[in-house]
């Protein structure tokens, strides 16, 4: 009996359903007081284990499975992982909030065994599939899960009261961070941009040989956490070098996508995806530093680490990748398609300076004490062009069929809007 199997287009839109319910809850916690909130621990959590993780499990099984010329999961397997993962992340947050390590215990659990069920996914699709010409972001998907379940292993461990003493809290939860923000969610980002971009920027994929920066990106996660765990600063240094290396040889594939002659304007999911890369690349650079600076410094600036790869880096690829993701997951006719891509244009300056300009904010604050007028407005910025983003993320379908905005954005989506590079005058291909 043949099984059946959930449309990869159906998959995307529930799992992107989903992660936008666990993003507005994330933007609404930030309204309960500080004490029920716990500072940023519930914000940063809704965000990262509900909205982000979310996002990623349903866009990976999409991906992985058009990279490797396979049929997504039996459906089974993935309203199981939705499941597992979804009530994982809110039973963890919820137990922390309350105060109830069993809950915390009891979540986590659940989360890590829909991390693993998404691993499962990937590796039937390598299993299965007849050539391997995308090895590379399919390899670093599958390094991106084993650290997430390292890191939610170690999450666990801190929320339900197993980890004594002052240092190994610290040191662990500093892994925790390596593992689960620059392993998990870095990986499984960079991994994906290898064809992500060029295809928001409409040009053809560079050749680009990037096996050792995909083992670069490995070893340093690896050695960072190892040795932020252990108390090793040599060690976790030698993992920060790695990692910056890695992000210099992604920067060279994103430099040869970005000089590829292309007909078209730079959407603005492009844009924000590449002001992203500018805050991971500074970011690489400022963790070099901070942990050269020893691990004790490290762990005191962890709201400046939170600051620039949560928000910059991370939430910025998120909202950034759904206005493009978003509009092509709908049914109907391309150019209903094309209708959303151009509505989600409207508003595309602002959204960019308020967001970027509050993240510089929230960094600078974050990195002096006493600069809680700094943060308040930096909070203010940021929180506008995300608002903004999402507001489109929610909208998008009725947007579309606005004829004013729709005509706003043609220039950048419609094939009659191309420049031809080489003959300077219109070009009549499609996006």
């Amino acid at each position: 009996m043949k099984r059946r199997v959930m449309r990869p287009r159906d998959a995307m839109r529930l799992y992107q359903t989903a992660a936008r319910v666990w993003l507005t809850a994330a933007g609404l916690s930030l309204l309960l007081p500080g004490t029920v909130r716990l500072g940023w621990w519930v914000p940063l959590h809704l965000m990262l284990v509900g909205a982000v993780s979310v996002a990623i499990s349903g866009a990976m099984q999409n991906f992985v499975a058009a990279l490797t010329g396979t049929a997504a999961g039996p459906t089974r397997l993935v309203w199981a992982q939705f499941a597992l993962t979804n009530a994982g992340a809110a039973l963890l947050v919820a137990g922390r909030s309350s105060g109830h390590p069993a809950l915390v215990g009891v979540g986590g659990t659940a989360y890590l065994a829909g991390i693993a069920l998404l691993g499962l996914i990937v590796l039937r699709a390598r299993r299965r599939t007849l050539h391997l010409r995308h090895r590379i972001p399919v390899a670093m998907y599958e390094a991106a899960v084993a650290s997430v379940l390292a890191g939610g292993t170690i999450g666990i461990l801190l929320g339900t009261g197993a980890v004594h003493g002052a240092d190994a809290w610290r040191d662990l939860r500093g892994a925790h961070l390596v593992l689960n923000v620059l392993g998990w969610v870095s990986l499984t980002i960079a991994g994906t941009l290898i064809t992500l971009l060029p295809t928001v920027l409409r040009v053809r994929m560079p050749a680009w040989r990037g096996g050792l920066t995909a083992w670069l990106f490995v070893v340093g996660v690896g050695l960072m956490a190892t040795g932020v765990a252990l108390g090793l600063t040599p060690l976790a240094v030698a993992g920060a070098g790695a990692f910056a290396a890695a992000v210099a040889g992604l920067l060279s594939m994103v430099g040869r996508v970005v000089s590829t002659p292309r007909a078209w304007p730079v959407p603005l999911t492009a844009k924000h995806l590449l002001l992203a890369l500018a805050w991971f690349a500074a970011g690489t650079v400022w963790l070099v530093v901070a942990l050269g600076r020893g691990l004790s410094w490290f762990a005191g600036a962890h709201d400046v680490f939170v600051v620039i790869f949560a928000g910059g880096w991370i939430l910025q690829i998120l909202l950034g990748a759904w206005l493009y993701l978003l509009p092509m997951t709908r049914p109907g006719h391309p150019e209903t398609r094309r209708s959303v891509l151009a509505a989600m244009e409207w508003g595309g300056t602002i959204q960019l300076a308020a967001f970027n300009a509050g993240m510089v904010l929230l960094a600078v604050a974050a990195s002096r004490s006493g600069a809680s007028a700094l943060a308040t407005a930096g909070a203010a910025l940021a929180l506008a062009g995300a608002g903004l983003a999402l507001v489109k993320a929610w909208t998008h379908p009725m947007l579309g069929r606005s004829a004013t905005l729709t005509r706003r954005g043609r220039p950048v989506w419609d094939p009659g809007a191309g420049i031809d590079p080489g003959r300077g005058e219109a070009s009549e291909r499609g996006p």
